[in-house]
């Protein structure tokens, strides 16, 4: 009797594709039939969704099995290359113990700790080249599904009323986000569009076209800002300036001095272009969110838990609900206080001092560089939008992504036996029974 025969890899690879189509809304999507909730349905938001919670919970247990069959958490190593990323969790953990409301901070710890764990299986079994083009393509794709979703059903792909009519979302529940995503998805694409890859180019495009018709600012500034930032380090490379740590370090400086003279004049450059100096009503949101900040300034509300509890009533009555301060810095403040800030700040120290580390010891460096200005941006970007730790957001599973750091080895298959290793080495696919994820 013929049995069915399905390789390890093939299911590790299925259950990658489940679970960035997850994070990147398409299954979400495809399962609300356009109708996910927004941040102005409170009652929906705080309940949260079943289906979500079901691939949440898949996204988070099968790689902890996995690590802990693979031992990572054994791994020495792990908790040095990470150190930084586990002290965050930790902060969210303790913030759960003096929450508003223990059980929300506990599901949306769990949401979030999802996200990490998913990311880290991703970052475990591929090479940063392949986490960047399937990341980029991926969220290409979901662009593509969008464009052809505005032209069968125009309606759901773009929004309507308010300011931002006739503004595209695609398949994304909200168009600044889909908008930034794609922009990320771009600059991912960067080193294989320098190679001429035809997916790269593909699904760029597609990107690109989405963020024009979403009419997003914060998308175009974040393309051209990260291919020059990406053009400046890949020309260090290209001198092999990266191979002197000194003057890679002085030449970095000079381009955080420049970085630094834009955002100085950033409200000038936004009257240049027209745009509304206050970020669309941000500083009026962080203005009246500041007295709640400082009221809880050293542990904050717990994490998730402000838009629950009452302090949060006298802002919604006068502004309305929003789910979130529109700041991942303000919302950290509001979940946790400066102890999660400042942890926060660490977090992303150590992601960036990563990626500056591989691109000046030359391992891949070329990826490397679009990882660091990656990383960069999203530093920046959570300023003016919830990115980190926001456990809704594609861009918090590409950051984590490109964080988390593991000992340099493939993973290793459930199965031991000398014939099982003969048959992978030999390209043979595995038994349906001993494949096991």
């Amino acid at each position: 009797m013929n049995t069915l025969e399905i390789r390890y890899s093939t299911l590790r690879d299925a259950f990658t594709l489940f679970g960035v189509l997850f994070y990147i809304q398409v299954i979400t999507f495809v399962l609300g039939l356009g109708g996910a909730s927004s941040f102005g349905d409170i009652d929906k938001d705080l309940e949260g969704s079943i289906a979500n919670q079901v691939c949440g919970l898949i996204t988070l247990l099968v790689p902890l099995f996995f690590f802990i069959r693979n031992k990572v958490f054994l791994s020495k190593t792990f908790y040095r290359s990470n150190f930084f990323l586990l002290v965050f969790i930790l902060c969210v953990i303790a913030s759960i113990n003096w929450s508003h409301d223990p059980m929300l901070s506990l599901k949306r710890f769990i949401a979030m700790l999802s996200v990490v764990f998913f990311a880290g299986f991703i970052a475990y079994n591929y090479p940063l080249e392949k986490i960047t083009f399937m990341l980029g393509c991926a969220i290409g794709v979901a662009a593509f599904i969008g464009l052809i979703l505005a032209i069968v059903m125009p309606d759901v792909a773009f929004l309507s009323g308010g300011i931002r009519d006739g503004a595209f979302k695609g398949i994304f529940a909200e168009k600044n986000a889909g908008a930034r995503l794609n922009a990320i998805a771009i600059l991912l694409l960067l080193p294989m569009i320098r190679q001429r890859n035809r997916w790269a180019l593909f699904c760029s495009f597609f990107s690109l076209v989405a963020i024009l018709l979403a009419r997003s600012a914060t998308g175009v500034v974040l393309i051209i800002s990260g291919t020059f930032s990406y053009w400046y380090f890949l020309t260090l490379i290209r001198l092999r300036i990266n191979h002197s740590q000194l003057m890679f370090l002085g030449s970095t400086f000079l381009y955080l001095l420049m970085c630094l003279f834009l955002y100085s004049n950033v409200a000038v450059l936004l009257e240049m272009s027209g745009r509304d100096p206050s970020l669309t009503d941000r500083t009026l949101i962080w203005e009246l969110l500041a007295p709640f900040i400082d009221g809880q300034f050293l542990k904050g509300y717990g994490f998730g838990a402000f838009w629950s509890s009452p302090d949060a009533a006298a802002f919604i009555t006068r502004w309305g609900y929003i789910g979130n301060a529109h700041s991942g810095y303000m919302e950290t403040l509001l979940n946790g206080g400066v102890i999660q800030l400042t942890a926060l700040a660490l977090l992303l120290g150590e992601a960036l001092l990563k990626q500056y580390r591989a691109v000046t010891a030359n391992q891949a460096a070329q990826f490397r560089a679009s990882a660091l200005v990656i990383i960069g941006l999203f530093a920046v970007t959570n300023y003016v939008a919830y990115v980190i730790p926001n456990y809704r957001s594609a861009e918090f599973l590409v950051f984590c992504t490109l964080a988390l750091s593991f000992r340099r080895h493939p993973a290793t298959y459930p199965e031991s036996s000398p014939a099982i290793l003969r048959q992978r080495s030999s390209g043979k696919s595995l038994p349906r029974k001993s494949a096991k994820a």
